[in-house]
């Protein structure tokens, strides 16, 4: 038996410490007599970089904001669009009744303060379906609306194909707003007058409301248009870049804007004692980053599928197999998913917690098939990979089937993706743009 190929690359540099995902170290044994390149481990700080402070402060901010960004309320479907309130929008509405109450307003007052909140964020539900609506027309579907404190986020996964689409989807947002600001002007007469009476830039009430979210309307609008990539303004900054370059280029040059008006915002509010605009600083800085490093990944996976990217050496379990038997293979085995078989074909995945779990409450003789919690989804083995690329970053570990129509073809995760893009790239004259992808990850 020949000794298995061994490759180690080192791409450290101290200076990629301060972005949301990196590689630290890349270390693999590959079967040379099988000659398969996609065999191997990837390491990513965000996930196990135990190194350096910066890394470990990168790994908290990781998981700190998809645990922010899981914990939505479902509040209803548009168009197949799901609707979702984030949980701290409950706590902000609450801190605006407070501050209500402390300033010592009536019901009447406070009634207004709600229903100008309420409309508000109605208001920014219709920008962000602007966006979607459009987007489906072009044949993308946003897979959700989040409504946040700081504004909504409508889930995207897929760049449109042309910058005069992307173009459109971003400005559809702000001429809602405008629309709903230019709808509302015709309920004031005369406006100047609206403007002129100080009494209608205060407290909201039952006199001033349609003038408060008029122009609250009209601030929406135009604070959108900042070119702050990834907000819209920046987005369109970059599609009107893409028509004379590369979208990369556009996208790093669209994001160096943003991380500059980002840093601003952030000064300015410390400075101004806003922890608005702050807010919204750090979120642009995280979303900018963010952008690049997917639409590194996306334009790297172009042409592939996941036939070409599948993975035939995974970590599986047998459906039937006790806990007792399976705590043998974690003993042996660091993956956090097993896919469980039987019969040769994939029926569900376990997390190892549900392993060590069972065996801490001494359930030693449980079948592993009883382990399995949620549906297993299969993948298209023709799938194009961008399409997917979404929903594989969701969650960097999990294992996910890949059906060549009837017969079993592998498993796919986001990690070993990464790893094959990487690794298929290196030895081409690609290997410029996986040094740019390592630096944003």
């Amino acid at each position: 038996m020949p000794e298995p190929d061994k490759l180690s690359y080192d791409f450290w540099q101290n200076h990629w410490c301060n972005v949301k995902i990196f590689l630290t170290k890349f270390n693999r044994e590959g079967d040379s007599h099988r000659n398969d390149p996609r065999s191997g481990t990837i390491i990513l700080v965000s996930i196990y970089c135990q190194s350096c402070p910066a890394g470990r402060r990168v790994m908290i901010y990781d998981r700190l904001i998809k645990f922010i960004m899981k914990a939505a309320i479902e509040i209803g479907r548009i168009k197949g669009i799901t609707i979702s309130l984030h949980w701290t929008f409950l706590l902000f509405f609450g801190w605006i009744v407070l501050l209500n109450l402390l300033a010592g307003f009536h019901a009447a007052q406070i009634f207004w303060s709600i229903l100008l909140l309420v409309s508000v964020f109605a208001c920014i539900l219709a920008h962000e379906l602007g966006h979607a609506l459009v987007a489906k027309y072009f044949g993308i579907q946003a897979r959700g609306i989040i409504l946040l404190p700081i504004g909504g986020v409508a889930n995207i996964h897929i760049l449109p194909k042309k910058p005069r689409q992307e173009l459109l989807i971003t400005i559809a947002g702000p001429l809602v707003n405008l629309a709903i600001a230019v709808f509302l002007m015709l309920f004031l007469h005369p406006y100047r007058a609206y403007w002129d009476d100080p009494e209608n830039i205060g407290v909201a009430n039952r006199g001033n409301f349609i003038f408060q979210l008029q122009v609250i309307n009209l601030a929406l609008a135009l604070f959108n248009l900042i070119p702050a990539f990834p907000m819209d303004g920046g987005r369109i900054l970059r599609a009107l870049l893409a028509l004379k370059m590369n979208i990369i280029k556009a996208t790093h040059i669209a994001g160096i804007t943003g991380r500059i008006i980002a840093y601003g915002f952030i000064v300015w509010g410390i400075v101004g004692i806003n922890l608005f605009l702050p807010l919204i600083g750090v979120f642009i800085l995280f979303a900018a980053r963010s952008e690049e490093y997917y639409l590194q990944l996306s334009t790297m996976a172009q042409g592939l599928t996941l036939n070409d990217v599948v993975m035939h050496d995974y970590p599986g379990l047998d459906a039937e197999e006790t806990v007792k038997d399976a705590l043998n293979v974690l003993m042996n085995n660091h993956s956090r998913y097993f896919i469980v078989m039987e019969a040769g074909r994939p029926v569900g995945t376990v997390h190892r917690m549900q392993i060590i779990k069972s065996i801490a409450e001494m359930q030693y003789y449980l079948r592993v098939r009883q382990l399995i919690k949620t549906n297993l989804e299969y993948l298209d083995a023709h799938t194009e990979v961008e399409t997917v690329l979404g929903k594989l970053a969701s969650n960097e570990e999990k294992l996910y089937p890949v059906m060549d129509r009837d017969r079993f073809a592998g498993v796919v995760n986001f990690q070993q993706l990464v790893e094959y893009l990487l690794i298929h790239s290196a030895a081409t004259k690609e290997y410029g743009r996986i040094k740019s992808l390592v630096g944003l990850m």
